[in-house]
C-alpha cells in the first residue's frame, strides 16, 4: 500500500517553480526562433549560375564574389553606409526586382543600414559593379556604366 501526503504549502513551492521554469523555457525558445529568422543566408541560387556564395567580409571575398558572375574587379572606387527604405516606392520595387533575378530580396533589408561597395570592373561591358553588403553577407548588387541616370544591371 501506497500513502501520498501532500502539504498544501509544498504544492504551491512546486507549482510556482514550475511555473518559472515554463517561462523560462518559452522565453529561451523565443530567443532561439528569432535568432533563426534572422539569420542571413550563406548562398542564393538563381536560373544562370546556380547556387552561389554570398560571404563577403573582406576586400577579397568581395572580389571572389564578383569572380563568380564572371566580372574582374579592379579596385574600389567608393564605399559609404546607405539605408534601404522602410517603404519602397517604384524605383526601389524595380531595383529589387533586379535582385530577385539573381536570388536576392531586399524585402527583409527594409530600413537596414547597409554597406555599399563600388568596384571599377575590368574587361567588362559596364564601367562598375555595385554590392549591398549586411553582416559580412552580399544581399544585392547591379552593374552600371556610373552615368547618372544609366539603368542598373543584373551582376550576371
Amino acid at each position: 500500500m501506497f500513502v501520498f501526503n501532500f502539504k498544501v504549502a509544498d504544492s504551491k513551492k512546486i507549482f510556482a517553480i514550475f511555473a518559472v521554469v515554463s517561462v523560462a523555457v518559452a522565453i529561451v525558445c523565443i530567443i532561439c526562433m528569432i535568432s533563426v529568422q534572422n539569420s542571413l543566408p550563406d548562398t542564393a541560387t538563381c536560373d544562370e549560375l546556380g547556387c552561389y556564395s554570398l560571404k563577403c567580409d573582406k576586400d577579397d571575398e568581395q572580389c571572389t564574389f564578383l569572380e563568380q558572375f564572371g566580372l574582374s574587379p579592379l579596385k574600389i572606387i567608393d564605399s559609404c553606409k546607405v539605408t534601404i527604405p522602410t517603404e519602397f516606392n517604384e524605383i526601389y520595387e524595380e531595383y529589387n526586382e533586379l535582385q530577385k533575378s539573381i536570388g536576392l530580396d531586399l524585402e527583409k533589408f527594409k530600413g537596414k543600414s547597409v554597406q555599399k561597395i563600388t568596384y571599377e570592373l575590368e574587361n567588362s561591358k559596364t564601367k562598375f559593379a555595385v554590392l549591398l553588403i549586411y553582416k559580412g553577407k552580399v544581399i544585392g548588387g547591379h552593374l552600371t556604366d556610373g552615368e547618372y541616370g544609366s539603368k542598373n544591371l543584373p551582376l550576371i
